[in-house]
């Protein structure tokens, strides 16, 4: 008898390739009391696989639609995608697959707003910047590193978005911010400014190299209001000293 693990590696084979993969000595009885059994193992994983899904991509379920989300989640697991790691991680690749599948681009970028809220909630531990790790020192606050966090990510804000993560008092605002500076997952309307000291920070930056670039389209006023609001809501984290 095999052991656990090398077992566990013989039926999760079979659920892909068939029931040929399975050795022989794996299971007592006969051929048919072996494939009952393995159907009904297929039946739990599978309903296990839809269910992760449900759970990881509750705006995009809610933007589509009960019938519509199943009918496509079931095709996805069909398709043999998302297997190739652990569940909470099922789907890696089902925004690109909607997106292969012709779904709309507004319909995409709400999966990718799911995954990246998921990859937060996983991702590893990071000391957020906080408002209290800015020097006082004019020069050392310029010279200041700046990235982001590994948790957080900005997202286009769009009426569908906004109505897939029930949050119809954000309506105006230019994205929507995914943090984890701490334990849980916190979402945060950003405004333009900010937006696009977000997408300045794509790489590492000073502190004054971030007020440059951000005095190319905003008013003086708007810079540091634009970075603190990054800061308190925990996007960001100290770079790599030059």
């Amino acid at each position: 008898m095999p052991a656990l693990r090398e077992a566990q590696t013989y039926v999760a084979c079979a659920l892909r390739d068939g029931p040929m993969a399975l050795p022989g000595a794996l299971f007592a009885g006969d051929a048919r009391r072996i494939l009952l059994a393995m159907a009904a193992h297929a039946n739990t994983i599978s309903h296990g696989r839809l269910v992760a899904l449900e759970d990881s991509f509750t705006a995009t379920r809610r933007a589509l639609g009960e019938a519509a989300f199943n009918q496509l989640t079931r095709a996805y697991i069909e398709a043999g995608l998302g297997l190739d790691g652990q569940l909470n991680d099922i789907g890696h690749a089902f925004p690109d697959w909607l997106e292969a599948q012709g779904q709309g681009a507004a319909l995409v970028a709400i999966a990718r707003f799911d995954l990246a809220f998921l990859r937060a909630h996983h991702c590893r531990d990071a000391a957020a910047l906080t408002l209290s790790d800015l020097p006082d020192d004019a020069d050392a606050l310029m010279a200041l590193p700046l990235a982001r966090h590994p948790a957080a990510s900005a997202h286009a804000l769009t009426p569908i978005l906004l109505d897939a993560i029930e949050q119809p008092d954000w309506s105006g605002k230019a994205a929507i911010l995914i943090t984890r500076p701490d334990v849980a997952v916190r979402l945060f309307p950003l405004g333009v400014a900010a937006h696009d000291a977000w997408g300045v920070l794509a790489e590492p930056v000073t502190f004054a190299e971030l007020c440059a670039n951000l005095g190319v389209t905003h008013d003086d006023a708007a810079i540091i209001p634009a970075i603190i609001e990054l800061v308190r809501a925990g996007a960001l984290q100290l770079g790599t000293q030059p």
